[in-house]
């Protein structure tokens, strides 16, 4: 059973109150550095510190707090860096408190929304370009006027506007630095103590002390080139061990350039004869510095993240293609295609690298290559449905039938898919061969009659050749079922539909059973229609059926014919048109005794051919 929170806790929560622990452990961490910074700094009667380290903290606590629970963080702050600094230093530290509040309350209200960075979830060079900008470059430069006129109240500084100028890029600076270099190690604390290898380890150590021999060896020979040279152990811990990793590599070189500095060693304090001068030279180069690591890690971080979404896209692509079968493929604007997934279903016979259009043309039956030519124009964001189905060679000879599905990106690629239909069409073909088959005989029946001469006529009107129909029909059948049985009369119709089948090329010439003993030929092209019809009454004679009914003895048929020159651009109707011709020429030969060929002429039947 659920329990719901302490209801001390849950007032608190809505009253803004942060938990006991985390307001006492931030509130002391930012009291003790501040006292312990103030100290050195009034016991060396230096006007303001190096950095503020103070400011990291204050940041990092609201950062990784609601937003309303921070006026108790604030007023925590507040009263822990004014109080101990007047009872123990005797100074009045509130309007550099105000100052660097207002640095941290401007830093955390721009960045607070991001906190997939905040937490470490990403680090992507958009977020890092926000930290540099608001936490420290804006934050601190717009609380900087008020740190100044803190120190110009308490007469640390005068008010000439080169004193003023100092003053403000020393205030600016401190608190610049602090948030730098503090902010990134404490909110990726999580780097540094989680377990790491000893090969890891010891690539980290070896760097730090490669950092720390260049730096020693800057200060004791006031060389600026070992100074920019150490900033390369960051870099390749960077490379090595990531940003959190390299952070730390930066602030350890850092603190030895301040501390030395500080201490008047190295070039920047002997190359400068002010302290305070020199103290800034310092940190605008380590300010500096910072701001290219930061710049360069996030835009590795940014690189090996796409790169990783690039892996994890084409690994995708693959799973989808063994899943589905289907080739998912990416297109440029040239019909080049970049990528093509299809692990487990590989249908190409090329490598699996860019292949240009012409070569994945090639894989493509040559009679369906001009549907493709346009592609990807024509299939692009325009096209919403599949492409007509088109002949793929495969692997094993084979040609596979696919479709296309495609969509086309703002800047020009094409996404498609590539579905395999072969199964779908060969189902297909196989129902329009049961629809317009006659299941005795094999020939079309009416239905596919129809849809094969209208296909006929097309071709034979863009050739000028002319269309010739015969109708066929079996003298005496009725008696000869009588006498043999409907067993035998269904052979004889198979007999006599095998003799259709083999008149002509198919590509010319349909024969179909046209109902009960009737049969249909259409054709194309042929010079003699008569003599062809003659041709046929001839083979059918020679099978030499028995038919004791018939007046030869044997199955005879009667053939009328019907020939045009297509110039009717509506096939269907043309079609029709013809085969009622050839039936009434039928009738002519049945009335002439049967076993006979009549030929329909414009003018009339011309009987006894």
């Amino acid at each position: 059973m659920a329990t719901g929170a302490h209801p001390t806790v849950a007032r608190r929560a809505v009253l803004g109150v942060p938990p006991l622990s985390r307001l006492l452990g931030w509130t002391l961490v930012v009291g003790i550095t501040c006292f312990a910074v103030r100290a050195l700094v009034h016991l060396d009667s230096w006007s303001y510190a190096m950095v503020w380290p103070a400011v990291a903290p204050q940041l990092v606590a609201l950062l990784t707090s609601p937003r309303r629970q921070w006026p108790a963080y604030l007023a925590a702050f507040m009263a822990v860096q004014i109080i101990p600094a007047r009872l123990a230093l005797g100074i009045a530290p509130e309007i550099g408190v105000v100052s660097t509040l207002a640095a941290v309350v401007f830093a955390a209200t721009m960045l607070h929304r991001d906190q997939d960075w905040v937490v470490g979830r990403t680090d992507t060079l958009r977020s890092w370009r926000r930290f540099l900008l608001y936490g420290v470059y804006l934050g601190p430069a717009l609380a900087s006027p008020i740190g100044v006129a803190g120190l110009v109240l308490n007469g640390e500084v005068g008010t000439a506007p080169g004193q003023l100028l100092h003053a403000a890029m020393a205030w600016y600076l401190t608190e610049a630095v602090g948030i730098a270099f503090l902010v990134p190690l404490m909110l990726r604390w999580r780097h540094y103590v989680r377990p790491h290898s000893w090969r890891d380890t010891a690539w980290f150590a070896t760097m730090i002390a490669v950092t720390v021999a260049l730096f020693a060896a800057s200060a004791t020979m006031s060389s600026f080139v070992l100074v920019f040279l150490s900033g390369l152990p960051a870099l390749l811990v960077l490379i090595r061990s990531g940003i959190a990793a390299a952070f730390a590599a930066t602030a350890v070189g850092s603190a030895m350039a301040l501390g030395g500095t500080f201490a008047g060693y190295g070039p920047f304090a002997l190359s400068l004869e002010n302290p305070g001068q020199a103290l800034i030279s310092a940190q605008v180069f380590v300010l500096g510095a910072f701001t290219m690591l930061v710049l360069v890690a996030a835009a590795l971080e940014d690189r090996m993240r796409l790169a990783a979404l690039e892996d994890v896209s084409h690994k995708a692509y693959d799973l989808i293609a063994d899943l589905t079968g289907d080739v998912v493929i990416v297109v440029d604007a040239d019909g080049t295609v970049l990528h093509r997934a299809s692990q487990g279903h590989e249908i190409l016979d090329i490598p699996d690298a860019p292949i240009t259009k012409l070569d994945w043309l090639n894989q493509v039956h040559p009679d369906d290559r001009v549907a493709l030519a346009d592609f990807p124009a024509a299939t692009g964001a325009v096209s919403k449905g599949a492409s007509e189905p088109f002949r793929v060679l495969r692997v094993d000879g084979s040609w596979g039938w696919y479709v296309l599905h495609s969509r086309r990106t703002a800047d020009g690629l094409t996404a498609a898919i590539m579905r395999d239909v072969t199964l779908e069409r060969e189902v297909q073909e196989s129902l329009t061969d049961m629809v317009n088959t006659d299941p005795l005989t094999g020939l079309a029946n009416r239905r596919g009659l129809d849809l094969r001469a209208g296909d006929l006529w097309v071709r034979a009107r863009a050739a000028g050749e002319q269309v010739s129909a015969l109708f066929v029909d079996i003298d005496h059948f009725k008696s000869f079922n009588d006498l043999y049985g409907h067993q035998a009369g269904d052979d004889c119709l198979r007999h006599i539909g095998e003799v259709l089948a083999h008149l002509a090329d198919p590509s010319v010439c349909v024969a179909a059973r046209y109902g009960g003993e009737e049969f249909a030929v259409v054709c194309s092209g042929c010079d003699d229609p008569g003599g062809f019809a003659k041709g046929l009454v001839t083979a059918i004679r020679s099978l030499a059926i028995p038919h004791a009914g018939a007046p030869k003895g044997t199955v005879t048929v009667s053939v009328g014919v019907a020939t045009l020159r297509p110039w009717v651009t509506d096939a269907d109707l043309a079609v029709r048109d013809l085969l009622d011709r050839a039936d009434k020429a039928l009738y002519a030969a049945k009335s002439l005794g049967r076993d006979a060929v009549s030929v329909y002429r414009e003018a009339g039947v011309l009987l006894g051919e």
